[in-house]
C-alpha cells in the first residue's frame, strides 16, 4: 500500500477540547517519526459548520498529493492509532464510533436508511471486533479517500432545514449524496473516540423522570 498523505482537519466555532487537541499533537509527531503515513495538519474556526467542512474540501482539492481527508471534531478523542486503523481498511470512507446524546437517550453517530427513507441513529454496534457497513455516520471521526471527494460534487456538506420544520445535518447531506453514488461508510467497532459535551444535568435528570413514569404507566 502506498504511504498515504492525510490532512488531519478539525472545524471549530469557539473552542478546542484539549484531550483532542493533545491527539493532535500526539498524532502530527508520530507522522513525522513513522513509516505509515504523513499527517497535515489543519484548524479553520468559523460558523456553519458546512461552510467549514467544505472549506476543507476545497483546501484538499488544491492540494493534489494529499490522499485523504481526515475529519476530526474538536470535541472528539480518537485513540492513538485511530489513523493508521482506518487507512488500513483500504475502503473510500471509514470511520470511528462515538456516541451522541438524542432525545430518547444516548445512540451511536451511525446511521442507516429505512424503509421510509429516513437515516436513523444506531442503538448498538453491529459487531465490537469485526468492521461493517452502515449508510451514514457523523463527520466528527471520518476518513475519507480523495476519489470521494473528487466525485461528489460541491456543496460535499450542507445543513437543510425543510419546510415542516425538520433539518437535515450536514452529515447526512454528505452520505446521502455518497449512497446515490453508491458509496457506503465502513466502521471500525475497535476505534472507540470519547466524545465531550458540556450537558445541561438538570434536563438529563427530567428525561430520567419522565422515562420512569412512562414506564409505570405502561
Amino acid at each position: 500500500m502506498t504511504r498515504a498523505k492525510v490532512l488531519i482537519a478539525t472545524p471549530t466555532s469557539t473552542m478546542l477540547v484539549s484531550r483532542t487537541a493533545a491527539w493532535r499533537e500526539a498524532t502530527s509527531y508520530k507522522a513525522v517519526t513513522n513509516e505509515e503515513f504523513d499527517g497535515l495538519p489543519a484548524i479553520a474556526e468559523g460558523r456553519p459548520v458546512d461552510y467549514v467542512r467544505n472549506g476543507f474540501c476545497r483546501m484538499f482539492l488544491q492540494m493534489p498529493d494529499i490522499t485523504h481527508l481526515f475529519l476530526l471534531d474538536s470535541d472528539v478523542e480518537p485513540p492513538l492509532d485511530c489513523i493508521e486503523r482506518l487507512l488500513a481498511l483500504n475502503v473510500p470512507l471509514a470511520t470511528g464510533c462515538y456516541p451522541v446524546l438524542m432525545q430518547h437517550g444516548l445512540r451511536w453517530a451511525l446511521s442507516n436508511m429505512h424503509e421510509d427513507r429516513r437515516y436513523r441513529l444506531l442503538e448498538r454496534l453491529d459487531s465490537e471486533t469485526e468492521p461493517f457497513e452502515v449508510d451514514a455516520g457523523g463527520a466528527g471521526c471520518l476518513m475519507i479517500r480523495r476519489d470521494v471527494i473528487e466525485k461528489i460534487k460541491w456543496p460535499w456538506f450542507r445543513w437543510i432545514e425543510n419546510e415542516d420544520g425538520s433539518q437535515t445535518s450536514e452529515d447526512i447531506f454528505f452520505f446521502k449524496k455518497c449512497n446515490f453514488a453508491g458509496l457506503r461508510l465502513t466502521v471500525d467497532p475497535q476505534v472507540i473516540c470519547n466524545h465531550y459535551k458540556l450537558t445541561n444535568l438538570t434536563a438529563l435528570m427530567r428525561a430520567k423522570m419522565k422515562n420512569r413514569k412512562d414506564s409505570q404507566c405502561g
